[in-house]
């Protein structure tokens, strides 16, 4: 037989169970993401534009599409230096928060957790965007471009007044 073909059948079989030992792993960090987005929704100094975005984010936790789209948009906006137009200072104070930080960094684990191959993938590209962007535009560039991403990415956020596509 030929080594490509038994290669082949080895990635085939090994992903869906590589993808449940991921989602196994990450339950801790699904469950505190739950929690914290229970607890976000119900705040009342958040704005509704923030809760909408926190609701999509839930709604990505277990589909393999974010990471794919994140894959292609998180380079795109990184280069394109859209974030630095579409990222306003009251989404800035937002992702400033201790409780969106931990939010932010939680849905990166979960959405993670959905799609292994593409999340190798998708840490390949962020990798090499996020030097392009620590040389050109300093380390603050790199989280703003995260929450730009989540924003184009997730299906809710990107309603009439934001009608960005990942692409």
């Amino acid at each position: 037989m030929n080594i490509k073909i038994i290669i082949a059948l080895c990635l085939v079989l090994l992903y869906p169970v590589a993808t449940a030992l991921c989602l196994r792993l990450a339950r801790s960090a699904r469950d505190e993401f739950a929690e914290l987005t229970r607890k976000m929704l119900q705040d009342p100094t958040i704005s509704e534009e923030h809760k909408i975005i926190i609701s999509s984010m839930s709604d990505d936790v277990f589909d393999w599409r974010f990471m794919a789209f994140a894959t292609i948009a998180f380079p795109l906006v990184a280069i394109s230096g859209d974030y630095k137009r579409s990222i306003r200072q009251e989404d800035r104070e937002f992702m400033a928060r201790d409780d969106a930080s931990r939010l932010s960094t939680l849905h990166m684990r979960c959405v993670m957790a959905a799609a292994p191959f593409l999340t190798v993938v998708f840490l390949i590209s962020a990798t090499l965007s996020s030097v392009f962007l620590l040389l050109f535009s300093g380390a603050s560039a790199v989280g703003s471009v995260w929450a730009d991403t989540v924003k184009q990415v997730s299906p809710k956020a990107t309603g009439p007044d934001n009608n960005h596509s990942p692409c």
